[in-house]
């Protein structure tokens, strides 16, 4: 059975540089787009925090391997220099850990 996957980003602009950030991942969504087993990218800004999160779902964790690097080339190229950001990105991946209840559960 195949699983959804995530992958998260959690990204710290530098000052004066969110806009600079929310466009480049906007471009790298826009990219990504038809992308087989995508489901949903793109950006999410942290309310009452300076943080933005960038959140990939796919269909399965095979989807997001043969699509990964590609979209991260697409990403790093855009900011080359790392100038956008305060520290380097944290990324978190995340696998469905959804389980069958127990058959006492299931009608």
């Amino acid at each position: 059975m195949n699983r959804m996957f995530i992958e998260m980003s959690i990204h710290v602009p530098n000052p004066g540089f969110e806009r600079e950030l929310l466009d480049s991942m906007n471009r790298v969504r826009l990219a990504a787009l038809g992308t087989p087993g995508l489901v949903q990218i793109g950006p999410w800004r942290e309310d009452g925090g300076g943080r933005i999160v960038g959140i990939a779902m796919w269909e399965s964790r095979a989807h997001w391997e043969k699509a990964h690097a590609s979209l991260a080339a697409a990403a790093e190229a855009d900011d080359p220099d790392g100038r956008r950001h305060a520290r380097p990105p944290e990324r978190i991946l995340l696998e469905d850990a959804w389980v069958l209840p127990p058959d006492d559960m299931v009608d």
